[in-house]
């Protein structure tokens, strides 16, 4: 196969401000896959890709210092690599060593870097580490694949003609509140599409417009957000009819889990966890730092979903919290039980349960007030990738495989390329789920609780990121 004649020597680079170590193990007969992008998809992508193997592949988690955490990761770790033998149908890869590697930064910030080409630094099958831990070696490179929540077209950074955009199934949201144990955020058990009207661009509601009560006119709800990059705030703001443009002046509240308090951030410094002692920390989070901590450029707010699933966990009463999350990172609310703090939207909830959605982890196999049209809080994940059905056999600038071996999901899954495969869609392959797709994994997960709907499954659809929905079949 074709190789990048600098792929030796990009591997072998320092990165001196993260502390870029070490050589990777990458051969010559190794084909790699940089994938970035949406944080609230990040387990659906980590799940798909175990499948790409004909066995469990080797896993190596980045460590905190590039995305990652310190010790074994899990599904929904921001930084990972895998290496192993692909799958037989993978007909494009046969005889080589598959290495995938995931960087979770942001749905925006995986458009933009995938689109312009910006080196990020990803784990890399380690030297010396052992299976399941930390890797002791990265790699800087160009991202492959890039995931959104949101389509391209409602961000700042539309395909160019030399990408393409393909859906890859429905990604669910939902409101969520804090976990306090007494204040008015305990009798929010449901959210109007008013009320978030009103509240995005003052960052608070006030608690009156649930209870009636004049004397909660000055007592307010606060409303915790992700940084601008965010495909979750995409997805919220749009459905609020707000353009992208038009969050640039929101607030942003912040919840301090040390000391229980909300504040309003003041400095662009980054921690883990919400600490208004600390400056006023305004960038919340670990997930994917990339090169120099590009999550620092997106404004003030919380970095992943997983974030503000921890501010909302605090029972203190001075939690008086809300968010909007995806159905995955709303699923456990640091630490409580199965969407225990889901509230309905305009009434309706996101699974035929209802309220019976909290604590019971299978019941999202039923979605739909989705998939028929009725609860509106969802959108189309998509992602972008290289394209050039011209010259399939050329290598793509900044890849170490070709746009042959790459391939788009419109191909069938005899096709044998990547995504032929990895985003196969079963209206196109015979009405058959693909082994190793992350359509095919959807359905697996369901008996336990999916957090993604087919895109066989919708009955309706929408033009845009937050549009008015219509029926899919006339």
């Amino acid at each position: 196969m074709k190789r990048n004649r600098n792929h030796m020597k990009k591997i072998l680079l320092l990165t001196t401000a993260l502390g870029l170590v070490g050589a990777s193990s990458l051969t010559a007969a190794t084909v790699d896959v940089f994938i970035t992008g949406s944080t609230a998809f990040r387990a659906n992508v980590y799940n798909a890709a175990k499948a790409m193997y004909t066995s469990t592949p080797n896993i190596y988690y980045a460590d905190a210092a590039h995305g990652g955490a310190n010790g074994a990761g899990t599904a929904k770790t921001a930084g990972w690599t895998m290496t192993g033998t692909p799958l037989a149908s993978l007909t494009a890869l046969s005889g080589d060593t598959l290495v995938i590697h995931g960087l979770f930064t942001g749905s925006v910030q995986g458009l933009q870097t995938t689109e312009q080409g910006t080196k990020l630094v990803f784990a890399a099958p380690s030297l010396t580490a052992t299976d399941n831990q930390n890797a002791d070696t990265y790699v800087t490179n160009v991202p492959t694949i890039g995931f959104s929540d949101a389509s391209a077209s409602s961000t700042p950074y539309p395909v160019p003609g030399n990408f393409l955009e393909e859906q890859v199934c429905v990604q669910p949201f939902v409101w969520c509140t804090s976990r306090a144990a007494s204040g008015g955020v305990t009798e929010v058990t449901n959210i109007t599409w008013e009320q978030v009207e009103y509240g995005l661009p003052v960052g608070r509601i006030p608690l009156a417009s649930w209870t009636f009560q004049v004397g909660d006119t000055n007592k307010f709800v606060y409303l915790l957000q992700r940084t601008k990059d965010s495909g979750t705030r995409r997805t919220e703001t749009q459905g609020a009819y707000y353009s992208y443009s038009g969050t640039a002046t929101m607030p942003t509240y912040m919840y301090d889990v040390t000391n229980h308090a909300v504040y309003t951030p003041s400095v662009l410094t980054n921690y883990a966890s919400g600490i208004a002692t600390n400056g006023g920390a305004g960038v919340i989070g670990t997930e994917g730092p990339g090169l120099g901590n590009a999550n620092m450029g997106w404004g003030f707010g919380y970095i992943g979903g997983g974030d503000i699933a921890t501010a909302l966990g605090d029972t203190s009463a001075n939690d008086q919290c809300i968010s909007y999350l995806s159905i995955g990172d709303s699923q456990k609310v640091n630490g409580s039980v199965f969407w225990q703090t889901v509230i309905s939207y305009n009434g309706i909830w996101p699974t035929a349960a209802g309220p019976g959605i909290h604590g019971n982890p299978g019941v999202t196999n039923d979605f739909s007030p989705i998939t028929l049209g009725y609860y509106p809080l969802w959108g189309f994940e998509i992602l972008v990738h290289p394209e050039n059905t011209s010259t399939p056999g050329s290598t793509i600038s900044g890849q170490d495989l070709t746009y042959g071996q790459l391939g788009d999901n419109t191909q069938p899954a005899s096709t044998g390329s990547f995504m032929s495969i990895f985003n196969a869609q079963s209206f196109n392959n015979g009405n058959v789920a693909t082994v190793g797709s992350i359509e095919n994994d959807i359905i697996l997960s369901q008996p336990a609780g999916a957090t993604a709907i087919t895109l066989a499954a919708m009955s309706n659809s929408r033009p845009n990121v937050g549009g008015t929905i219509y029926p899919a079949f006339q």
